[in-house]
Formats: C-alpha cells, structure tokens, sequence
C-alpha cells in the first residue's frame, strides 16, 4: 500500500522562517507550504546548485517506481484562483530523463497537462497552462513524475523548487521578435516552430526556453516567415540577430521581403552543437518598406530523407553589432556570478563610465551615469533574463544575467 507522507518543515530546522503565501506553493526557503502537500517529499540541502537554480534548498521527492501513478498531491480546500495566476511552474532535475504529468481534481473538469521529457541531470523549468480550466473549481494540484511506469525494482530520486501558480509574462514587443520567454511574439510567426525548454543551457543562451524549428529537408525552401503588418522599421535598428545551435554545420538565409528590394544575406556555416548568434545588416535596405522577414536553415539542401531540427533564441533586429558576452578569457569585461540574486561583480581593464540594464521585451528598467568600481546591485530586480550594457570609454559590451 502506497505511504503517504504529509509534508511539513520541521519547526527546528525552519524556525523563524514565515510560510509560503499564494500564488507560491512552496520554494523550500520559507517554514511552510501556503497549503498542505501529500507524498513523500522531504526537503534538503540543494545537492546539484546551478544553472537556473542556485537556491540553497530543495525538495527531494521519493518515487515508487512500481506503482504508475505514485504522486505528490497539493491540497487547497477551495477552488484554487486561477483568474490571473493560470501557469502552474515547477523546477526539475532528474537523473533520468521522464515526463511529469500535472492534473487537477475537484472540480467539474479534470485535465491532464505531460510535460516534455526532462534532461539529465540539469535543473529544468516546466510550465503547465490551465487557462482553460479557470474556471471549472478545481481544489487540488496532483503531480505525477514518470507517470505510468511501474517496471522499476524500487524508488526514483528527483529533485523540485519553487513549485507555484503564475501570471503569464507580457507579449514580445519591437524590436524584438520573440526571446521564446514572452507570451507571444510581437508579429506572427508561420513555420514548424515551438516553445520548448531550453536542451542546451550552455555558453551564450542559459535562457530557460528556446525555439525548436522543424526543417522539411526534402524541401530546399522551407522556410519561418515573420509578417509585419506594415514596413519594417528600420531607421535604428537595422541589424537582425539570431541565436543558433544546430547538429550539423549549416547556413541561414535571412530575406526581407514585401518591398522595393528583397535582399538575401547568408550567415557563416554554423558550428556544430554550439550556441552562436549571427548578425544580419540590412542598413541598405532600411527605407525599402519590406514587411515580412523569412529565415531558411540549410537553404537549397534537398537531399534530405525527412526533417531536421534546429534551436532558435533570441530573434530581434538590433542597433549593435555587439553580441552577448560568452565570458570566454579575452573578454574584457567580466561579469559573476550569473545567475545572481543579490550583486553583480565586474572585473575589467578599463573604467566603466556608466550600464543600462534591459528586461527581456527590451526595455530599459535601470540607467546609471556614475562611474562603476565593481559592484552592480540588483536586489530591486524580479527574477528573470536580462541585458546588461556596460560602457567604457571607448568601447561597449551587451552581457545577458539572470536574476534569482
């Protein structure tokens, strides 16, 4: 018979620490969960720091990996609130790459929500939307890790934070096209493209989502298509930007088209498993009244036998030609720890004579003009991704952080 074990912080080792308030359900920092949680979940010391998750604690749950549907049930009494916070949000990490299966009970629908197959041993976000389920009075979150796998000889080990409900982030807006981390993009996209988390949080893109564009390789112009409902603004930001990785070395072809001029540029080919982002000039082509932007991967390959997949981040015109920062050696400016929660610290050859800092839809959320030494405090900033833009005397350097 399944145990179940009602999940409690111990008031020894969470003494003094307030509970949980909605829409969090816990982050395994404060005493207790803002409601009560079933299932054999313990919290402890966070063994794997990281990545998007530097908390010091986490939840290690215990799964019966003979029974199906073992799962961890979060009990609320009323209809949970979904008017405004409809995205429940879950951080994972597994040695073992499994599906999570999220559902709600109680009410008059009971849907069921499977998130993408984890990564291995990484510390992932997965998000399940219940829009649609706002308003059907559901008072339960059930969640089940592996679901339906019953093959096993004992218990799986995974590890969840910062379990809560959340507002939906705000659409994209010009100049960016879509960081994947909006809601929508600022203009439609057509193409087999999707949202999903981000595979390969390595080098320039730690981002926590990213686009996968399925590539027809049969097909020498298959090809996404941005449509602008009027001609593109190009007066100041010019520049088109992508960020890339793919498993094979490729070119990309960017065009404008739907004006005067429908100008081709090609980037390098790529390199292989690498996030790279590559700068497209279309300078010349500023007053052509273009309206649409369409970008093909491997363009003219038709010896293909089905599809290819490529990732996609960070699509926006831009008026620098400075990309993000990878911090390799040469860099002159260097910025840790990233992700941060409380200071940014910097260490570069020359002064810095001031920093903008940018949000992910690009919008300036903090100016300075003072001279910095070597500290950037960012207590004042919600979590998230952003752009740090430091400038020296003679020289500019754009690099992204994220904010705990």
């Amino acid at each position: 018979m399944k145990k179940l074990l009602l999940f409690t912080f111990g008031l020894i080792t969470y003494f003094g620490q307030a509970q949980c308030a909605d829409p969090i359900i816990t982050n395994f920092e404060c005493g207790t969960p803002s409601h009560p949680i079933t299932g054999a979940l313990v919290s402890i010391a966070n063994p794997v720091p990281g990545g998007i998750n530097p908390s010091s604690n986490v939840g290690e749950y215990t799964d019966n990996n003979m029974m199906g549907f073992d799962n961890l049930t979060v009990e609320y009494g009323t209809a949970i609130d979904l008017s405004t916070n409809y995205l429940l949000k879950i951080k994972f990490y597994s040695p073992i790459s499994v599906q999570i299966l999220a559902k709600l009970e109680g009410g008059t629908n009971t849907p069921d929500k499977y998130s993408p197959f984890s990564a291995v041993n990484t510390w992932q976000e997965f998000t399940f939307d219940f829009s649609a389920e706002a308003a059907d009075g559901n008072t339960r979150v059930v969640l089940f890790f592996n679901p339906g796998f019953n093959a096993g000889t004992g218990t799986d080990i995974f590890y969840i934070d910062d379990l809560r409900f959340d507002a939906p982030p705000a659409p994209c807006v010009d100049p960016v096209i879509t960081n994947f981390e909006c809601s929508a993009p600022s203009h439609p996209i057509t193409g087999a493209l999707v949202t999903i988390p981000n595979p390969a949080q390595t080098g320039i893109n730690t981002s926590l989502n990213v686009g996968q564009y399925t590539d027809n390789n049969t097909d020498g112009f298959d090809a996404l298509t941005v449509q602008y409902p009027t001609a593109i603004d190009l007066s100041t930001n010019s520049l088109l930007k992508i960020k890339f990785y793919s498993p094979i070395s490729v070119q990309i072809l960017a065009k404008l088209e739907g004006g005067t001029n429908t100008p081709d540029k090609y980037s390098p080919f790529s390199a292989v498993n690498t996030w790279q982002e590559f700068t497209f000039d279309f300078t010349a082509e500023a007053t052509d009244g273009n309206t649409r932007v369409v970008l093909f991967f491997n363009p003219g390959f038709t010896g293909g036998t089905g599809t290819d997949t490529y990732l996609i981040d960070d699509l926006r015109f831009d008026n620098s030609t400075l990309s993000i920062a990878d911090f390799s050696k040469d860099s002159p400016i260097k910025v840790y720890p990233n992700p941060a929660s409380h200071e940014l610290n910097l260490s570069s050859i020359k002064g810095i004579e001031n920093y903008e800092i940018y949000n992910v839809l690009g919008k300036t959320v903090k100016t300075s003009s003072k001279t910095i030494t070597n500290t950037i405090f960012i207590d004042y900033l919600k979590s998230g991704i952003y752009f740090l833009k430091l400038n020296t005397s003679t020289s500019s350097q754009v690099i992204k952080f994220v904010k705990h």
